[in-house]
């Protein structure tokens, strides 16, 4: 009875040390999981960083075509300031589903025009907050006025 306990022990010992020394071993595999998962991280800045450009590009764009609504606005005679602010809705409502999207912040910043003999208070765009998403998609922030 004192042989097959002492053999078993010995055997779970064996087992043991097989298994704990090939499980802390960093053989090829380790090092080639490290470098597909550094080209991840990379390729996740990439994107993020893409992202951040492309919403800088529709900001100005957005940012643009207000400034020529306004124009617009103050040369007309006649009063199209409700026409002005639906028109720089529709401007800025794309802008802030792709900024949303990708998990930034777009505020508007409101300026003061003199149109059709009044101020008015249009409100351009600027991105104030980008979250690092780490893998792309929206995880936060948002877009708001």
């Amino acid at each position: 009875m004192m042989k097959k306990v002492l053999s078993m022990l010995l055997a779970v010992c064996l087992l043991l040390s097989v298994f704990s020394a090939s499980a802390l071993a960093e053989g090829k595999g380790t090092k080639k999981a490290q470098k597909i998962e550094q080209k991840i991280e990379k390729a996740a800045e990439k994107q993020d960083k893409n992202q951040l450009k492309t919403l800088s590009r529709m900001v100005d764009k957005a940012n643009r075509q207000i400034e020529k609504l306004v124009r617009t606005a103050q040369k007309t005679p006649y009063d199209d300031i409700d026409w002005l602010q639906a028109m720089v809705a529709s401007v800025t409502a794309p802008v802030f589903a792709y900024a949303e999207s990708i998990g930034a912040t777009v505020e508007c910043t409101y300026t003061t025009y003199y149109i059709d003999g009044q101020y008015v208070d249009v409100d351009p765009l600027r991105v104030i907050n980008v979250i690092p998403s780490g893998n792309g998609g929206g995880n936060g922030g948002g877009g708001g006025k």
